[in-house]
């Protein structure tokens, strides 16, 4: 119990630690599942992702967001394993970046732009990380059309941890306040919605649990 709660309040540096781990995980074994050829995402995307990633952690840590610092940190590497993985595998193949890309990869370094030029005030750095959501979003768009149109083509396990282990470090939050709680809710409603269209896709399919892991 000593873990979970500290003097008989919430144990908030055991929760951030718990939700990095598990957001961890979920990366690691995505990238596994790309390595073994089960899912197929695309390592341009995924390449944006990563800078997303790495300028949301950065605005996080600006912001002075500590409950999320490790879940950032880490979900900002797992782009980047995914990627590695890909291209790993297709050593001979080659990618063009989409216009769509293109424009995600703009707008990730106008946030570079903008966390530079305010990082060493909290509460400017703050819309600076709220900026970075939004680009996260328009990222993740494109991944979310795929599964509707082809729920099959992705896993829902790996997205299921990443957004419940996100989730966690709500626990790790000391204040309730909308710039802290907003990114642990974020990337749990972002991922779920991935997640919906491959889990109703499999219930009707009855599909047994390999489909789903």
């Amino acid at each position: 119990m000593e873990l979970l709660l500290k003097g008989g309040v919430v144990n908030t540096e055991f929760w951030g630690y718990l939700s990095a781990i598990i957001v961890g995980i979920s990366g690691g074994y995505y990238a596994f599942r790309a390595w073994q050829g089960k899912i197929y995402p695309n390592p341009v995307s995924w390449s944006v992702w990563a800078v997303v990633g790495v300028a949301l952690f950065l605005t996080a840590e600006a912001s002075m967001i500590d409950a999320v610092y490790f879940s950032t940190l880490v979900s900002a590497f797992n782009p980047a394993l995914v990627v590695a993985v890909i291209i790993w595998r297709s050593k001979s193949k080659t990618y063009t970046m989409a216009p769509h890309e293109q424009k995600c990869l703009v707008l990730a370094l106008i946030g570079y732009a903008f966390w530079f030029w305010v990082k060493d005030e909290p509460s400017a750095a703050t819309w600076s990380m709220y900026w970075m959501i939004v680009v996260d979003i328009v990222v993740l768009w494109p991944t979310f059309k795929q599964v509707l149109a082809d729920p099959m083509s992705d896993k829902p396990l790996p997205w299921i941890i990443f957004g419940w282990g996100f989730l966690l470090s709500v626990l790790a939050v000391e204040e309730n306040t909308f710039a802290n709680l907003v990114i642990p809710w974020y990337m749990f409603l972002g991922s779920q919605a991935i997640v919906i269209p491959m889990v109703v896709r499999r219930i009707r399919r009855r599909s047994p649990l390999a489909e789903w892991v």
